[in-house]
């Protein structure tokens, strides 16, 4: 992986998202408790969004080779 910064994934979307989807979590579980019988599908929706952002970090921190299409078939353009 290489070293500039800019092309690793950004570490402050994690430590932005990931709490903010904990509170919306919380807000709405609150909610549901008060009797808003919508907000028991949020309740399951912020955390899911909460693990889908540690993922994608995750996913594009990995270190990953090159892809070589030198041995692709070449296409022909009618």
């Amino acid at each position: 992986m290489s070293k500039n910064p800019d092309a690793e994934p950004k570490r402050k979307w994690l430590l932005l998202g990931i709490p903010l989807c904990i509170a919306m979590g919380l807000l709405q579980f609150d909610r549901a408790l008060g009797g808003n019988s919508r907000s028991w599908m949020y309740v399951l929706e912020w955390p899911f969004f909460g693990l889908f952002l540690f993922y994608m970090y995750w996913k594009l921190a990995q270190p990953h080779e090159p892809y070589d299409d030198s041995h692709d078939p070449k296409r022909e353009v009618d």
